[in-house]
């Protein structure tokens, strides 16, 4: 038998569909399906070098995967894909045989498999299950399942507000908590008037939605009531916070955080680009993307919340989400039991060894024209960038035939404002080559503006 072999399975979908108490449906179940269990799951890609098998829902591009590969020095990984009968990536494994018959030859010849997900389900268990009984020793990287719980728990943003009463230094907004719809538009009403903008969110929220923020501007409360009472993301309990006036020209930090066997391993610091005080558009990960006060706030924060979850029995990343105050003050907004977005920027610092020189900018939704194909419109920009030794990547690029095509996109430099430029020359050279999306595109005003573009050094 050979080394350990690391099954990448990058079930975002079911991990933000798997508690109880969120019942999604119509169009914002199938939005969940659709983003979290296709587009993101090519991420996965840049999280390890290490031998690994990948397991990625069928629309991924070959031409796209063998590039990556190349310009990372890597062999490809074998990929298996079942058939799509729910969207839900593990749900449709575990249906799949021929899928499975794939799987097991791709892991024969290895004694242990490293299960490596976006964070833990009932599913990811029977996955494990099916493992061990093809006789193959299971190593997860996450949390044992006497102990999921503590997933479930930590995931709530409820579990901010607690820890906060139990860690003197743990600082959140101020709030209540409310259980229908009475309770409410009477919160509503009390908590803008004492802070002029408050902001509502579900307990369980996907990249903003499930937030929406409320102000005392006359219609402001019944314009929201109206709006969740057709989002089936606002199930109660709701909680309603002071809005905190974001630092200027911070961002909203937040630090993913690795809790081992023996507490908190590793801590990555990370800025995000929101948009409307809640919805997550980018983020800077590395040393260099926050000032080192903050980014040493943020450290503090996250080994004091690590450390925290490690008690209950968390093992594995996960991730805390603040503001960074005009108070000149650190507040929590929420815990992500899970892999974050970003992780696959980490993974990609990780691999280089180059955690303390690059920092990279990770952009998830830059909108591109109809008709835009990677072969035509996105490889000759990428492959500009990579003979003049430039690191960066388009990823999710399954998405360029849906209506509103987009693409994600990531880069390193030495600094974060160097690998924004970069992001925003690739957006620009895109657009040269097949023209500019729509202005009704959704994301037509989220993407960088477009600049001159530096070979940063040591790139």
């Amino acid at each position: 038998m050979s080394e350990v072999v690391e099954l990448i399975v990058p079930n975002s979908a079911e991990y933000h569909l798997r508690n109880p108490a969120l019942n999604l449906t119509g169009d914002e179940r199938e939005r969940v399906v659709r983003f979290s269990g296709t587009y993101e799951c090519e991420h996965a890609v840049f999280w390890t070098d290490n031998p690994r098998v990948m397991v990625l829902p069928l629309g991924w591009n070959e031409q796209w995967y063998a590039d990556i590969h190349r310009e990372l020095g890597l062999t490809p990984a074998p990929v298996v894909s079942p058939a799509m009968r729910t969207g839900l990536l593990v749900e449709d494994l575990l249906k799949d045989g021929e899928a499975q018959y794939e799987l097991r030859n791709h892991l024969s010849g290895h004694d242990t498999v490293r299960l490596l997900i976006v964070g833990p389900t009932p599913e990811t268990y029977l996955l494990a299950a099916m493992l061990r009984g093809w006789g193959l020793t299971v190593e997860l990287d996450h949390l044992p399942e006497d102990d999921y719980w503590a997933s479930l728990y930590l995931d709530s943003k409820v579990s901010a507000l607690d820890l906060a009463r139990q860690l003197p230094d743990i600082r959140v907004a101020q709030g209540m908590v409310v259980g229908n719809w009475v309770e409410l538009r009477g919160a509503l009403r009390a908590m803008t008037a004492r802070h002029g903008r408050v902001i509502a969110r579900t307990l369980f929220g996907v990249a903003g939605d499930g937030s929406a923020v409320v102000s005392d501007t006359p219609g402001s409360v019944e314009e929201f009531l109206d709006n969740a009472s057709r989002d089936s993301f606002f199930a109660f309990p709701i909680l309603i916070q002071q809005f905190v006036e974001h630092a200027e020209g911070i961002g909203c930090p937040a630090a993913d955080i690795l809790v081992g066997e023996d507490g908190v391993e590793d801590v990555v610091w990370c800025t995000l680009t929101v948009e409307h005080g809640y919805s997550f558009r980018s983020v800077d990960v590395g040393q260099g993307a926050l000032p080192p006060v903050w980014g040493e706030r943020l450290t503090k924060t996250a080994r004091e919340l690590g450390e925290a979850a490690h008690k209950l029995g968390y093992r594995g990343w996960m991730c805390c989400d603040c503001v960074a105050g005009a108070d000149d003050q650190l507040y929590v907004t929420e815990i992500n039991a899970r892999r974050s977005g970003s992780l696959h920027a980490g993974g990609l610092l990780r691999m280089w060894g180059a955690e303390k020189e690059l920092t990279l900018s990770a952009h998830f939704m830059m909108p591109v024209a109809d008709g835009t194909t990677y072969e035509d419109h996105i490889r000759p920009v990428f492959e500009r960038l990579w003979k003049s030794g430039v690191r960066a990547y388009p990823t999710s690029v399954r998405a360029l035939p849906w209506p509103d095509p987009i693409i994600a996109v990531i880069a390193a430099a030495p600094t974060a404002e160097e690998a924004r430029q970069i992001v925003a020359g690739i957006q620009q050279g895109i657009h040269e080559l097949a023209g500019a999306p729509s202005p009704k595109h959704p994301f037509a005003g989220g993407a960088p503006e477009p600049v001159e573009v530096p070979v940063p050094s040591g790139a």
